[in-house]
């Protein structure tokens, strides 16, 4: 009998011993649970709550819910418990665990891709691997500086080591979880080179330096640009670039760069700028100058990987972008002609055009996708016209060359010419050549220094230019040059302006009203850096009034002045503004406005404080029943509008904005010498009252024409005329700043 039932005691036996094993191996992983170390044997709770924020759960309701499973780490309890939550526990397979062991996280990467594939329907999560290159601690997360860019995460800063890889879950910009330390090798692509010498490596990478001790001893390389290859925190291998080509960059896109005598070249998106000369250091895109810059570009097959600035910008070179007859970037047709004979380049292929020859680039454009047409005058003063279908000159002619592109929609036209040829022709459409030379000799040095600032940004360089010919920029020979433009150019070659050492914007404007303002007229989130933008008085007698207070401002603008431009007839104006079914125009130029700068155009309860949503404001609020100013400069000009609904009110921004509500309710404007306008878009100024009358409209007495900052273009010739030098005019309307001459400013940055 007792043979019989041995069996069964030693099943008991067994039995007990193997959960009195399991326990002490639950028990010793409690007592070895470390919520700040990375491991394969768990995964904390905290980890998995982030994992799951696609869900439809915010994470405000997954802490609450975690909260009742006690232990930091996930279970097979809670696992269980979590599919049956999410709707999923009959889909999805995993190996049944006792209730209060740890799922490894080899289980709960098994488990997660099910989930994934069930109920990410939008495969907003997505595995990567990453090299770690640095952690940079924040408040509330960790940024991990990558070789694949920069993450966001909430997981422990202690679980990643630098120079490792990991595969991870990602999440937009977030890394919300790993899947395990990655053996795979990991690339950092196109980084600088700067020193490889025996056990130490320095390179430059996303707009960082970094050193990496190596362990063994490397051949030494040449500096320049490379891929370098990690595995398990060991660099493994550099991969040296060599394949490199020269030319000035012409047009540049997210896809595509154009370069003179190559053509258009497919890169990545990714493309970094290193700046080879002085100390070796990265940039950007932005800071290469077109067609006036000597850079190198580092080739792979049939794509550009890196770009090399090899010498600071030479400034000689201007690209205009020619607007067509409907102020838009692209024509439908282009038409063009030569005043002398031409040499026609599309590509590779070259030919001649003779004198008034009617060109159409269409025809060889079609012909030859993604090329660029360009004409090119056989004389130094050959001029290219646009021209209708008939052969008419429709333009001034332009000095240099055209460029025409081809886009999906059209045609766009880039005339590139000298710097100094450009503004002979800047000039005279900005201000009469009538003017005194010393006025015109200011306009040049300003438009100068303007155009110096948009030649560093090339805000329209995909269409291969730096600026267009409009008054979004500089107006461009819409009047031909002038011997007097042409004189007041020469006289001040290359000079701009500067600032604290810096290049300015040097705005000016037409008329002033006595006062010039600041910068806080456009509501700028750092006036400071628009110092030289001063408060100056252009009345002979010189007083600094102080015109923010209402019944100050009405008494003043009333009041006759004698100053240098008060002989202009935009000195002083006045119109009368009518409310009465202006509502819904009104609405329509304040939700333009606002999409451009929400902070500039600000919807409100009827408190006035109450902060109101705006896609429902324009149905709520009703008709508007009156206007009044709540703020003014102490030049004068309005700095916020408030308008009256009948459920509501709207706060109005800079001077632009008030400009154009209040411009819609005129129907006229009656000058200083009684001279009138109708059927006006925007007041003269801002610089105005706003009065109430009787009948419900509202009196505008103002005075001055365009937005008030830098230069007085009517005041620099008056000043002009009483004797003043350009260089003491300049001085007189900017603050601290210096007249210097762009071939001797190498090093010199812009505003």
């Amino acid at each position: 009998m007792k043979k019989r039932n041995m069996p069964k005691i030693s099943a008991v036996i067994l039995a007990v011993l193997i959960c009195v094993f399991a326990g002490i191996l639950i028990g010793k992983l409690k007592e070895n649970y470390d919520p700040e170390i990375f491991s394969e044997n768990y995964i904390s709770v905290d980890e998995v709550k982030q994992e799951l924020i696609f869900t439809v759960y915010s994470q405000e309701e997954w802490d609450e819910w975690f909260e009742g499973g006690k232990k930091d780490y996930l279970t097979g309890a809670v696992l269980d418990e979590l599919l049956k939550r999410l709707g999923v526990s009959e889909q999805i397979d995993f190996s049944e665990k006792r209730k209060n062991a740890a799922v490894s996280r080899t289980e709960w990467n098994q488990v997660y891709a099910q989930i994934l594939a069930f109920l990410d329907m939008e495969q907003s999560v997505k595995k990567e691997t990453l090299l770690v290159l640095n952690r940079m601690e924040m408040e509330d997360q960790t940024v991990l500086v990558t070789n694949q860019g920069d993450f966001y995460t909430k997981l422990q800063n202690t679980y990643f080591t630098d120079w490792m890889s990991y595969d991870v879950y990602i999440k937009e910009d977030q890394c919300i979880g790993i899947a395990q330390v990655s053996e795979q090798e990991q690339t950092i692509e196109n980084a600088y080179l700067k020193s490889c010498q025996d056990e130490k490596i320095s390179f430059l990478f996303a707009g960082a330096v970094y050193e990496k001790e190596l362990q063994e001893r490397w051949i030494s390389c040449e500096p320049g640009v490379c891929d370098l290859v990690f595995r398990d925190g060991a660099l493994t291998a550099i991969k040296t670039k060599q394949d490199i080509i020269q030319g000035q960059m012409l047009s540049y896109d997210d896809s595509e760069i154009e370069i003179e005598d190559y053509g258009r070249i497919h890169h990545n998106g990714k493309l970094p700028v290193y700046q080879t000369y002085g100390d070796v250091s990265e940039k950007s895109i932005s800071d290469v100058v077109l067609g006036n810059m000597n850079v190198a570009y580092v080739t792979a097959g049939k794509e550009v990987c890196a770009i090399l600035i090899l010498q600071p910008a030479d400034i000689k070179n201007i690209r205009v972008l020619l607007l067509s007859d409907d102020g838009t970037n692209i024509r439908s047709d282009v038409y063009l002609k030569c005043s002398t004979n031409a040499n026609i380049t599309c590509g590779d292929e070259t030919k001649s055009a003779g004198s008034e020859e009617l060109l159409h680039p269409a025809d060889t454009l079609t012909m030859a996708p993604g090329k660029t047409y360009i004409v090119k005058p056989e004389s130094e003063d050959g001029k290219i016209y646009l021209c209708n279908g008939n052969g008419t000159a429709v333009s001034n002619g332009y000095a240099g060359t055209i460029e025409v592109r081809s886009t999906e929609n059209g045609y766009t036209v880039v005339n590139e010419l000298p710097l100094e040829e450009y503004l002979y022709a800047v000039v005279p459409s900005e201000m009469p050549s009538s003017f005194s030379p010393e006025a015109l000799k200011t306009q040049a040095v300003c438009a100068r220094s303007y155009v110096y600032m948009q030649l560093m940004r090339a805000d329209l360089a995909a269409y291969g230019a730096h600026i267009n010919d409009s008054t979004s920029y500089q107006v461009y020979n819409k009047v031909e040059k002038t011997k007097e433009s042409v004189a007041a150019v020469d006289a001040t070659c290359g000079q701009v302006l500067t600032w604290n050492g810096k290049v300015v914007e040097a705005y000016y404007f037409s008329t002033s009203m006595g006062y010039t303002d600041t910068a806080e007229i456009w509501n700028v989130d750092d006036p400071s850096s628009y110092g030289y933008l001063k408060k100056a008085c252009l009345n002979q007698a010189d007083a600094d009034i102080d015109l923010s207070d209402e019944t100050a401002f009405s008494k003043y603008i009333k009041s006759s002045a004698d100053g240098y431009d008060s002989d202009i007839r935009y000195y002083r104006w006045f119109a009368t503004a009518d409310l009465s079914d202006k509502t819904e125009t009104v609405n329509e130029i304040l939700a333009a406005r606002h999409s451009i700068s929400p902070k500039n155009v600000l919807y409100y309860e009827s408190d006035g404080t109450t902060e109101m949503d705006v896609a429902a404001a324009g149905e709520k609020m009703g008709a508007i029943t009156g206007m009044s100013v709540e703020a003014r400069s102490s030049s004068g000009s309005i700095l916020t509008l408030d308008l009256t609904y009948e459920c509501g009110i709207v706060k109005i921004k800079t001077e632009y904005n008030i400009r154009k509500i209040l411009g819609c309710m005129v129907k006229k404007i009656v000058y200083a010498d009684a001279t009138e306008s109708e059927n006006i878009t925007m007041l003269p100024s801002a610089f105005s009252t706003v009065e109430k009358q009787e009948d419900g409209t509202y009196l505008l007495s103002g005075g001055g024409y365009g937005h008030g900052l830098g230069m007085s273009q009517n005041g620099a010739n008056g000043m002009a005329k009483a004797g003043m030098g350009y260089q003491d005019i300049l001085n007189y309307f900017y603050q601290d700043i210096t007249v210097e001459t762009i071939g001797e400013m190498e090093g010199k940055e812009t505003l």
